[in-house]
């Protein structure tokens, strides 16, 4: 199983659009590691590595048809992402891409109403529907969720429910919260109520390439997903190496490129077995030119 680890790292400020990040530009294309349906949480500790999963949710959620929306906060999150500006001006124009305030969605009145947001996002489901695209992709944050007087005992609640909206695929979420902001016990039991998880471990790991890595809750595997090549394999090597103990369980499905260093990154320990759920077809080609497929430590499965 796969074991994240909290973060005490600095957060740097979210930049507004023209500006550059502290970390290298994410470019369209970047991994995603958040499958239609799915409602995923991101703890960050660093706005930069926020801002890069955004990147490649929203630019995902294009590629699939969604209509996306993009609920901003206060700082330091605000506006799109820098590395958007190119890629959404024609979705603004057309209205596939939206922009709205989180306190406007989540605390219109001053306070958070968990059935009134249930229902915002079953009419916005509906209405993205209804004008033609396949779904919606929705992001933004929630920052706001840890001040008030409403409690984050609701929040964790409501994103319980949030999973029924949608329960035919067509909704994906990514909630984004901000590490530094919330208690840690709070922080666990609002993350709990997702299905995936990208925490502040695994949000750094696409900084030098396009990779995106999270954690499915419901079987603890290790989601890895974009191009795992020798640019990066040494990023994710050291995060596994570092906080993982025991045997390991990746899901593969969403790998477009894997070389043979990216492929090895994924063994850290000799004796560790590995199990590879839902292997993409670039990875099934190299476990077989690898001959990992024959070897008795390793176990492909064949489903996620």
């Amino acid at each position: 199983m796969w074991a994240g680890a909290e973060s005490s790292a600095p957060l740097a400020a979210w930049p507004t659009a023209g500006q550059t990040p502290g970390a290298a530009a994410p470019t369209p294309g970047v991994g995603c590691a958040v499958r239609p349906g799915e409602h995923a949480c991101c703890r960050y500790a660093d706005a930069c590595d926020a801002e890069r999963v955004v990147t490649g949710f929203i630019y995902d959620g294009l590629e699939r048809g969604h209509k996306v929306m993009y609920l901003s906060g206060d700082p330091p999150m605000r506006g799109l992402p820098a590395a958007l500006d190119g890629v959404c001006g024609p979705a603004l124009a057309s209205g596939q891409v939206e922009i709205r305030s989180a306190n406007e969605v989540y605390l219109p009145d001053g306070g958070f109403d968990a059935d009134r947001v249930l229902a915002f996002w079953a009419e916005a489901l509906a209405r993205a529907l209804g004008d033609g695209y396949r779904g919606l992709s929705a992001t933004g944050d929630m920052s706001w969720a840890a001040g008030g007087d409403h409690g984050w005992e609701h929040v964790a609640e409501y994103e319980r429910r949030l999973a029924r909206v949608g329960e035919d695929g067509t909704l994906r979420m990514l909630c984004l919260y901000e590490q530094a902001r919330f208690a840690t016990g709070a922080l666990w039991e609002i993350s709990a109520a997702h299905d995936v998880e990208i925490s502040p471990v695994l949000a750094p790991i696409g900084r030098d390439a396009d990779l995106a890595c999270a954690r499915v809750l419901r079987t603890g595997a290790l989601r890895v997903a974009g191009e795992l090549d020798y640019d990066c394999a040494d990023t994710l090597a050291d995060v596994l190496r570092s906080r993982l103990g025991g045997d390991l369980c990746v899901d593969l499905a969403d790998l477009r490129f894997v070389d043979v260093v990216g492929m090895r990154a994924l063994r850290t320990q000799p004796a560790q077995r590995l199990s590879i759920g839902g292997a993409s077809e670039p990875v099934r080609r190299l476990l077989a030119l690898m001959g990992w497929d024959t070897d008795p430590q390793i176990e492909v499965l064949a489903t996620a």
